[in-house]
Formats: C-alpha cells, sequence, structure tokens
C-alpha cells in the first residue's frame, strides 16, 4: 500500500451518480467502518442522492458534488477535508484530478480509464461485462487496505418519525395501518428498457381484485405523464380498486418508510428498487437482455427477490436495446409477474 504506514484515519468515498448506485455503495461503507472503527469515513455524493447517506450508521460526513461544479473547488474542499485515503467507486476525472490535485496520499480506483494514472492504488476489474454484482465491484477497491467482504446485507434504518409520517400520510390516502398494500413503481431513468404501461396496468388490474390488498402506485414528480398513461387503461375500475397515486409527494427516507411497510415492491430495474430492497422488503423485478443492465450485476441485493427476464430475445438490436421493431420485455408475461408477487403476498412473517 503506497503512502500508507496506519491505518487510515479519514476515508474518502466518491460515488456522485444514482441513487440505486449509492444504495450498493453502503455495504463497501459499512465493510470499510468494521475494519476501520476509528477512521471517519466521508462520502461524496450528487446532491440528488445526498439523502441516502445522511445520518447513514457507517458514515461520519457527507460531501456533494455535482456536474458543472469545479474541480479547483472540489480540491480545495478536499484538500481541507484531509483525508488519508481517497476511494474512486464511480470514476469521473474531475473528481480524480481534484483528489489529486488535493495531495491525497492513497488514491485508489479502476486500472482502465485514461486517467487512472492518477490514482497510486489501481484494481483491474472491468465493470461492463455485468459478470459480478455491484457491490461487489465496490467491494474490491478496498481490497488494498485489507478489507475483506464483511456487510451481508444493507443496512438502511428508518427513523421512527419517518415511520409515524407515513402511517398517517396513508390514513389521509385511505390506506389504514390495518390495510396490507402493495407498492408498484412503473417509472424508471432510461438506463434499461422496462414494462409499456398497457402491462403495468393490466398487473394493477389484476392484483387489485386480491381481497384485502391496496395498491399503491409510486413515482417521481417527473413521471406524471407516464402515471397518466397507465391511469388510462384502469378508469374503468371501481374507486376502491384503483391505484392510490404517490407522485412526488415524499422524501426518499419517507419513501423507505413506505416502501418498508409494504407486503411486495413490483418495478422494473431502478433506484427505487433497490431502495425497497435495502429495508428489506420483497421485490418482484423487470429487467432487459442489454448486456450492461444484467441483473447479475443490477439486480437487488440482500432481500427476498423474484427476477424476470424476456425468456427468448433473438433480435441483436433488441439485445443491445436499440430496436425500433420489437419489444422485447413483451415477453415477460404478466400472469407470471402477477403470480410472483402473489406468491410473496402469501408468505407469512413479512415485518411491518
Amino acid at each position: 500500500m503506497k503512502n500508507l504506514t496506519a491505518p487510515p484515519q479519514h476515508i474518502l468515498v466518491s460515488r456522485t451518480d444514482k441513487i440505486g448506485d449509492l444504495i450498493l455503495t453502503l455495504p463497501l461503507f459499512q465493510s470499510l467502518k468494521a475494519k476501520f472503527p476509528q477512521a471517519r469515513l466521508t462520502a461524496l455524493v450528487s446532491s440528488y442522492a445526498k439523502e441516502i447517506v445522511t445520518a447513514h450508521p457507517a458514515i461520519d460526513q457527507v460531501e456533494t458534488f455535482d456536474k458543472g461544479d469545479g474541480v479547483f473547488s472540489l480540491a480545495g474542499r478536499i484538500k481541507k477535508l484531509n483525508p488519508d485515503v481517497f476511494l474512486a467507486v464511480y470514476p469521473r476525472p474531475s473528481i480524480a484530478w481534484a483528489a489529486a490535485l488535493a495531495g491525497v496520499p492513497t488514491r485508489i480506483g479502476t486500472a482502465y480509464r485514461w486517467y487512472s494514472f492518477l490514482f497510486n492504488e489501481k484494481i483491474a476489474i472491468h465493470r461492463h461485462g455485468g459478470e459480478r454484482h455491484e457491490v461487489d465491484f465496490n467491494l474490491d477497491l478496498a481490497i488494498p487496505l485489507g478489507v475483506s467482504r464483511s456487510a451481508q446485507n444493507i443496512e438502511f434504518p428508518v427513523a421512527p418519525k419517518d415511520l409515524e409520517f407515513v402511517r398517517e400520510f396513508l390514513k389521509e390516502k385511505g390506506v389504514g395501518p390495518k390495510v396490507k398494500y402493495l407498492i408498484v413503481h412503473p417509472g424508471h431513468k432510461g438506463s434499461a428498457l422496462n414494462w409499456s404501461p398497457v402491462r403495468y396496468a393490466e398487473a394493477i388490474r389484476q392484483l387489485s381484485q386480491i381481497k384485502n390488498l391496496r395498491v399503491i402506485l409510486t413515482a417521481g414528480p417527473d413521471e406524471t405523464p407516464l402515471v397518466s398513461k397507465v391511469m388510462t387503461f384502469l378508469t374503468d375500475l371501481p374507486r376502491d380498486k384503483k391505484p392510490v397515486l404517490l407522485i412526488g409527494e415524499l422524501g426518499l427516507k419517507q419513501l423507505a418508510a413506505l416502501y418498508q411497510g409494504a407486503a411486495c415492491f413490483l418495478s422494473g430495474s431502478t433506484g427505487t428498487m433497490h431502495l425497497a430492497a435495502a429495508v428489506g422488503t420483497p421485490t418482484v423485478s423487470l429487467f432487459c437482455p442489454i448486456p450492461s443492465t444484467t441483473p447479475v450485476r443490477w439486480g437487488p441485493w440482500g432481500n427476498e427477490a423474484t427476477v424476470f427476464l424476456p425468456k427468448r430475445v433473438d433480435c441483436a438490436d433488441c439485445n443491445r436495446g436499440v430496436c425500433s421493431r420489437h419489444d422485447p420485455m413483451d415477453n415477460i408475461a404478466v400472469a407470471e409477474v402477477v403470480f410472483a408477487v402473489q406468491k410473496h403476498l402469501l408468505k407469512k412473517g413479512k415485518k411491518k
């Protein structure tokens, strides 16, 4: 280990991309804290995802860096933080330059980027093949520090105040504390293919017929048009069978509380799926055939889960996610997905 002759006192971990990616980095923070309990751990994250790591038991400080922020300004901030180790989990050239300019003694990153010369500890991993889980790739970066995998699940404690807020919030929506509910999240950020609105609507239609179950549809504020499309196929449902719509009304910690109380969570490959998995909720997830989005790498981690992939995709363009002739996600049947959700709903002992 270059420039590190004693256990680190301050470790700066950079992961400035999306919510799901940051959630899958929490086991790295947990493993680092278990190995070096005396060390200060600082998370460098995007403002968008900051709430994920705020008040996490393994993280002592949170700093933000967003696209458009200045490299030299960040270098000055890092210099003031005075970390002795920098881990570039989501490698970006601007952040690697800032850590080098700040003179961080040990800088750990992947070996195959054009700017990898800025790291003095290089890890020979290729993520794009998707042959291992993202959690494992992240933990590889701690190997030079002598950290072996110790985290077996994702720690994401939900505060009592958020649980109480969600209980009262659901009451106002007509979902009492004794009502079992299912979350359906049809949105995604575009990195993977997903079911069409009509497929989600048909699944909701069938699931809404289950006795003593309420379907709650969650979405971000920018996904209102998608929700509207889903609902156009459900206009004939009775009022008490229509899904409860929660569109951008809750913060991430409140969403975590909502998801923790759910009997199951249905979605495509998206950050909220990882949030549901992190709080221990069973998930049913729809993945597409694009190699970079494989569930082997991006599947839910540490929870009870069912994952679906299109059974057979013979079109090369579909496999690359650029096809205008087919929708490979149509190969995932609604009946199969509904059956998988029902199996999770029937299992006893779900923590509420």
